[in-house]
Protein backbone atom coordinates (compact mmCIF):
# COMPACT_ATOMS: atom_id res chain seq x y z
CA UNK A 1 0.00 0.00 0.00
CA UNK A 2 0.98 3.66 -0.84
CA UNK A 3 2.33 6.13 2.22
CA UNK A 4 0.79 9.20 1.29
CA UNK A 5 2.30 12.95 3.36
CA UNK A 6 1.74 16.37 2.87
CA UNK A 7 3.88 18.62 2.94
CA UNK A 8 3.43 22.63 2.40
CA UNK A 9 5.29 25.15 0.92
CA UNK A 10 5.27 28.83 0.16
CA UNK A 11 7.28 30.69 -3.08
CA UNK A 12 7.96 34.21 -3.70
CA UNK A 13 6.28 35.27 -6.57
CA UNK A 14 8.05 38.08 -9.51
CA UNK A 15 7.15 41.45 -8.34
CA UNK A 16 6.91 40.40 -4.26
CA UNK A 17 3.70 38.19 -3.65
CA UNK A 18 3.38 34.92 -2.59
CA UNK A 19 2.48 31.35 -3.83
CA UNK A 20 1.40 28.51 -1.11
CA UNK A 21 0.92 25.30 -1.79
CA UNK A 22 1.30 21.65 -0.49
CA UNK A 23 3.12 18.81 -2.35
CA UNK A 24 1.69 15.13 -2.40
CA UNK A 25 3.98 12.43 -1.81
CA UNK A 26 3.59 9.05 -2.58
CA UNK A 27 5.62 6.40 -1.48
CA UNK A 28 5.54 2.58 -2.84
CA UNK A 29 6.18 -0.52 -1.38
CA UNK A 30 9.38 -0.44 -3.22
CA UNK A 31 10.58 2.39 -2.01
CA UNK A 32 9.78 4.20 -4.94
CA UNK A 33 8.42 7.86 -4.79
CA UNK A 34 5.80 10.00 -7.00
CA UNK A 35 5.03 13.42 -6.34
CA UNK A 36 2.36 16.10 -7.22
CA UNK A 37 1.23 19.37 -6.30
CA UNK A 38 -1.70 20.93 -4.60
CA UNK A 39 -1.98 24.48 -5.46
CA UNK A 40 -5.62 26.25 -5.04
CA UNK A 41 -5.74 29.71 -6.77
CA UNK A 42 -6.85 32.22 -4.32
CA UNK A 43 -9.21 34.00 -6.06
CA UNK A 44 -10.18 31.29 -8.74
CA UNK A 45 -10.12 27.70 -7.25
CA UNK A 46 -13.39 27.65 -4.69
CA UNK A 47 -11.18 25.47 -2.05
CA UNK A 48 -8.58 26.95 0.12
CA UNK A 49 -4.98 25.66 1.33
CA UNK A 50 -6.61 24.74 4.59
CA UNK A 51 -9.17 22.31 2.66
CA UNK A 52 -6.37 20.60 1.18
CA UNK A 53 -4.33 20.45 4.37
CA UNK A 54 -7.58 18.91 5.99
CA UNK A 55 -7.35 16.64 3.35
CA UNK A 56 -10.80 17.72 2.10
CA UNK A 57 -12.07 15.94 -1.43
CA UNK A 58 -11.33 19.42 -3.45
CA UNK A 59 -10.17 19.74 -7.01
CA UNK A 60 -6.48 20.98 -6.38
CA UNK A 61 -5.73 17.57 -4.09
CA UNK A 62 -7.51 15.54 -6.24
CA UNK A 63 -5.28 16.89 -8.78
CA UNK A 64 -2.01 16.20 -7.31
CA UNK A 65 -2.82 12.75 -6.65
CA UNK A 66 -3.52 11.81 -9.79
CA UNK A 67 -0.08 13.65 -10.74
CA UNK A 68 1.37 11.34 -7.85
CA UNK A 69 -0.21 8.23 -8.70
CA UNK A 70 0.87 8.48 -11.94
CA UNK A 71 4.43 9.49 -11.39
CA UNK A 72 5.11 7.04 -8.62
CA UNK A 73 3.98 4.16 -11.79
CA UNK A 74 6.67 5.62 -14.13
CA UNK A 75 3.97 7.89 -16.32
CA UNK A 76 2.98 4.68 -18.22
CA UNK A 77 -0.78 5.94 -18.04
CA UNK A 78 0.07 9.09 -20.29
CA UNK A 79 1.85 7.97 -23.00
CA UNK A 80 4.22 10.44 -24.78
CA UNK A 81 2.22 11.18 -28.22
CA UNK A 82 4.05 14.44 -28.75
CA UNK A 83 7.79 14.51 -28.45
CA UNK A 84 7.75 18.16 -27.62
CA UNK A 85 5.48 20.21 -26.42
CA UNK A 86 5.33 24.33 -27.33
CA UNK A 87 4.96 26.43 -24.79
CA UNK A 88 3.11 30.11 -25.17
CA UNK A 89 4.25 33.01 -23.31
CA UNK A 90 2.06 34.92 -20.95
CA UNK A 91 1.85 38.97 -21.44
CA UNK A 92 0.50 40.99 -18.98
CA UNK A 93 0.88 44.16 -17.41
CA UNK A 94 1.05 47.54 -19.34
CA UNK A 95 1.75 47.68 -23.32
CA UNK A 96 5.22 48.62 -23.30
CA UNK A 97 5.95 45.09 -20.48
CA UNK A 98 3.98 43.37 -22.78
CA UNK A 99 6.15 44.17 -25.94
CA UNK A 100 9.13 43.67 -24.18
CA UNK A 101 8.14 40.17 -22.62
CA UNK A 102 7.23 39.13 -26.60
CA UNK A 103 10.32 40.65 -27.87
CA UNK A 104 12.22 38.50 -24.86
CA UNK A 105 10.11 35.52 -25.61
CA UNK A 106 10.56 35.87 -29.11
CA UNK A 107 13.76 35.83 -29.45
CA UNK A 108 14.16 32.71 -27.15
CA UNK A 109 11.93 30.77 -29.72
CA UNK A 110 8.66 31.37 -28.78
CA UNK A 111 5.66 32.00 -31.43
CA UNK A 112 2.21 31.55 -29.50
CA UNK A 113 1.50 35.05 -26.93
CA UNK A 114 -0.80 34.72 -24.65
CA UNK A 115 -2.20 38.50 -24.32
CA UNK A 116 -4.24 39.18 -21.17
CA UNK A 117 -6.78 42.27 -22.28
CA UNK A 118 -9.23 42.26 -19.33
CA UNK A 119 -11.20 45.90 -19.52
CA UNK A 120 -9.96 46.91 -22.66
CA UNK A 121 -11.52 48.77 -25.39
CA UNK A 122 -11.03 47.98 -29.19
CA UNK A 123 -8.69 50.94 -29.76
CA UNK A 124 -6.76 50.47 -26.60
CA UNK A 125 -6.36 46.54 -27.44
CA UNK A 126 -5.59 47.33 -31.44
CA UNK A 127 -2.63 49.66 -30.40
CA UNK A 128 -1.30 47.19 -27.90
CA UNK A 129 -1.65 44.09 -30.70
CA UNK A 130 0.49 46.37 -32.87
CA UNK A 131 3.30 46.43 -30.68
CA UNK A 132 3.03 42.94 -29.22
CA UNK A 133 3.11 41.64 -33.08
CA UNK A 134 5.52 43.75 -34.05
CA UNK A 135 7.96 42.39 -31.22
CA UNK A 136 6.61 39.14 -31.65
CA UNK A 137 7.83 39.52 -35.44
CA UNK A 138 6.40 37.01 -38.47
CA UNK A 139 4.66 33.97 -37.78
CA UNK A 140 3.58 35.04 -34.05
CA UNK A 141 0.38 33.23 -33.14
CA UNK A 142 -1.67 35.82 -30.57
CA UNK A 143 -4.27 34.27 -27.70
CA UNK A 144 -6.57 36.85 -26.10
CA UNK A 145 -7.76 36.42 -23.00
CA UNK A 146 -10.36 39.17 -21.88
CA UNK A 147 -11.24 37.04 -19.02
CA UNK A 148 -15.51 37.55 -18.94
CA UNK A 149 -15.33 41.21 -19.60
CA UNK A 150 -16.49 42.32 -22.57
CA UNK A 151 -20.39 43.04 -23.38
CA UNK A 152 -21.87 40.86 -26.48
CA UNK A 153 -21.79 43.64 -28.93
CA UNK A 154 -18.73 44.71 -28.02
CA UNK A 155 -17.30 41.55 -28.01
CA UNK A 156 -18.09 41.39 -32.13
CA UNK A 157 -17.00 44.76 -32.50
CA UNK A 158 -13.65 43.72 -31.78
CA UNK A 159 -13.43 40.24 -33.20
CA UNK A 160 -14.39 42.15 -36.24
CA UNK A 161 -11.57 44.95 -36.10
CA UNK A 162 -9.27 42.35 -34.91
CA UNK A 163 -9.90 40.15 -38.87
CA UNK A 164 -6.45 41.39 -39.99
CA UNK A 165 -4.18 40.31 -36.78
CA UNK A 166 -2.49 36.70 -36.31
CA UNK A 167 -5.23 35.72 -33.69
CA UNK A 168 -5.85 32.02 -32.68
CA UNK A 169 -8.61 32.71 -30.90
CA UNK A 170 -10.29 34.63 -28.39
CA UNK A 171 -10.84 33.14 -24.77
CA UNK A 172 -14.16 33.49 -22.81
CA UNK A 173 -15.00 37.29 -23.85
CA UNK A 174 -18.07 37.74 -22.54
CA UNK A 175 -19.63 39.19 -19.19
CA UNK A 176 -23.25 37.30 -19.56
CA UNK A 177 -20.97 33.76 -19.90
CA UNK A 178 -25.07 32.51 -21.60
CA UNK A 179 -24.38 34.51 -24.85
CA UNK A 180 -21.53 32.35 -25.79
CA UNK A 181 -23.11 30.02 -27.62
CA UNK A 182 -24.44 32.63 -30.13
CA UNK A 183 -20.75 34.74 -30.16
CA UNK A 184 -18.83 31.47 -31.19
CA UNK A 185 -21.69 31.31 -34.17
CA UNK A 186 -20.93 34.76 -34.91
CA UNK A 187 -17.88 35.91 -34.29
CA UNK A 188 -15.12 36.07 -37.33
CA UNK A 189 -12.29 34.64 -35.27
CA UNK A 190 -12.40 31.33 -33.29
CA UNK A 191 -13.30 31.00 -29.54
CA UNK A 192 -11.64 29.20 -26.73
CA UNK A 193 -13.17 27.61 -23.21
CA UNK A 194 -11.87 28.47 -19.83
CA UNK A 195 -14.18 29.13 -17.33
CA UNK A 196 -16.97 27.62 -18.87
CA UNK A 197 -15.34 24.06 -18.16
CA UNK A 198 -16.07 24.32 -14.87
CA UNK A 199 -19.72 25.26 -14.97
CA UNK A 200 -20.65 22.17 -17.43
CA UNK A 201 -19.86 18.33 -17.87
CA UNK A 202 -17.56 16.88 -21.10
CA UNK A 203 -20.96 15.95 -22.70
CA UNK A 204 -22.24 19.40 -22.26
CA UNK A 205 -19.72 20.61 -25.03
CA UNK A 206 -22.08 19.87 -27.54
CA UNK A 207 -23.50 22.81 -26.79
CA UNK A 208 -20.95 25.02 -27.77
CA UNK A 209 -20.00 23.23 -31.05
CA UNK A 210 -17.61 25.41 -33.63
CA UNK A 211 -15.16 26.58 -30.71
CA UNK A 212 -12.16 26.43 -31.19
CA UNK A 213 -9.97 25.31 -27.74
CA UNK A 214 -10.38 24.00 -24.65
CA UNK A 215 -8.22 25.96 -22.11
CA UNK A 216 -7.55 23.33 -19.98
CA UNK A 217 -6.44 23.60 -16.03
CA UNK A 218 -6.76 20.26 -14.13
CA UNK A 219 -6.17 22.36 -10.82
CA UNK A 220 -9.51 24.17 -11.04
CA UNK A 221 -10.81 21.21 -12.76
CA UNK A 222 -10.78 18.39 -10.05
CA UNK A 223 -7.94 16.63 -11.54
CA UNK A 224 -6.35 15.27 -14.89
CA UNK A 225 -9.09 12.06 -15.32
CA UNK A 226 -11.40 14.86 -15.72
CA UNK A 227 -9.61 17.28 -18.39
CA UNK A 228 -8.42 13.87 -20.14
CA UNK A 229 -12.58 13.19 -20.57
CA UNK A 230 -13.14 16.98 -21.94
CA UNK A 231 -10.28 16.64 -24.41
CA UNK A 232 -11.64 13.37 -25.50
CA UNK A 233 -14.75 15.24 -25.71
CA UNK A 234 -13.58 17.91 -27.42
CA UNK A 235 -12.08 15.67 -29.92
CA UNK A 236 -14.96 14.96 -31.22
CA UNK A 237 -16.38 18.34 -32.21
CA UNK A 238 -12.94 19.52 -33.41
CA UNK A 239 -11.62 21.35 -30.12
CA UNK A 240 -8.08 21.20 -29.12
CA UNK A 241 -6.91 20.92 -26.33
CA UNK A 242 -4.31 23.94 -24.20
CA UNK A 243 -3.17 22.84 -20.94
CA UNK A 244 -2.81 25.24 -18.65
CA UNK A 245 -0.90 26.09 -15.80
CA UNK A 246 -2.47 28.24 -12.41
CA UNK A 247 1.03 29.59 -10.69
CA UNK A 248 1.95 26.00 -9.36
CA UNK A 249 5.31 24.95 -8.51
CA UNK A 250 7.86 23.12 -10.69
CA UNK A 251 5.88 19.54 -9.38
CA UNK A 252 2.82 20.70 -10.43
CA UNK A 253 4.76 22.13 -14.08
CA UNK A 254 6.09 19.06 -14.79
CA UNK A 255 3.17 17.34 -14.36
CA UNK A 256 0.87 19.25 -16.91
CA UNK A 257 3.37 18.74 -19.36
CA UNK A 258 3.76 15.47 -19.41
CA UNK A 259 -0.06 15.21 -19.36
CA UNK A 260 -0.11 17.40 -22.20
CA UNK A 261 2.23 15.44 -24.14
CA UNK A 262 -0.57 12.50 -23.61
CA UNK A 263 -3.11 13.97 -25.06
CA UNK A 264 -4.14 12.99 -29.63
CA UNK A 265 -5.53 16.93 -29.93
CA UNK A 266 -3.45 19.41 -28.20
CA UNK A 267 -1.59 23.24 -28.66
CA UNK A 268 0.80 25.08 -27.36
CA UNK A 269 0.68 24.74 -23.60
CA UNK A 270 -0.35 27.21 -20.95
CA UNK A 271 3.25 26.87 -18.58
CA UNK A 272 4.77 30.17 -18.97
CA UNK A 273 3.46 30.82 -15.48
CA UNK A 274 6.40 29.38 -14.02
CA UNK A 275 8.68 32.49 -15.40
CA UNK A 276 6.79 34.60 -12.68
CA UNK A 277 8.34 32.19 -9.73
CA UNK A 278 11.40 33.80 -8.00
CA UNK A 279 12.14 30.16 -6.39
CA UNK A 280 10.97 26.65 -6.94
CA UNK A 281 11.27 23.82 -4.51
CA UNK A 282 12.94 21.70 -7.19
CA UNK A 283 16.49 21.21 -6.54
CA UNK A 284 17.38 22.78 -10.47
CA UNK A 285 14.52 24.91 -12.39
CA UNK A 286 12.72 23.36 -15.30
CA UNK A 287 14.15 24.19 -18.59
CA UNK A 288 12.03 25.18 -21.32
CA UNK A 289 14.41 25.74 -24.21
CA UNK A 290 12.92 27.08 -27.13
CA UNK A 291 9.53 27.47 -25.19
CA UNK A 292 9.60 24.00 -25.79
CA UNK A 293 8.80 20.63 -22.76
CA UNK A 294 10.20 17.94 -23.06
CA UNK A 295 8.53 15.26 -21.98
CA UNK A 296 11.50 12.85 -21.78
CA UNK A 297 13.28 14.91 -19.41
CA UNK A 298 13.32 13.51 -16.06
CA UNK A 299 12.14 15.79 -13.06
CA UNK A 300 14.34 17.30 -11.13
CA UNK A 301 14.63 16.48 -7.09
CA UNK A 302 13.15 17.91 -4.21
CA UNK A 303 15.14 20.36 -3.02
CA UNK A 304 13.51 21.38 0.61
CA UNK A 305 14.19 20.60 4.27
CA UNK A 306 10.88 18.96 5.22
CA UNK A 307 10.25 17.02 2.08
CA UNK A 308 14.25 15.47 1.65
CA UNK A 309 14.44 11.71 0.49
Amino acid sequence: MNRESLHPYTLPLVGGTLRAGALVRLVGSDGSVGWGDAAPLEGWSRETLDDVLALKDVPSLRCAREAADVALAGFVDWPVLMPSVPINALLDGDAAAMSERAREAADAGCVCFKVKVAGMGADQLLRLLDGVCKAAGGGARIRLDPNRSWAFDEALEIAEALRGYPLEYIEEPLAEADWLPRFIQESPLPVALDETLREIEPEGLAGFRGAAALVLKPTLMGGFQRVREFARAGEKHGMVSVVSACFESGVGIYALGRFAASLAKTSAAGLDTYSRLGADVLASRLRFDGFVFDPMVSMPPIDRDDVAI
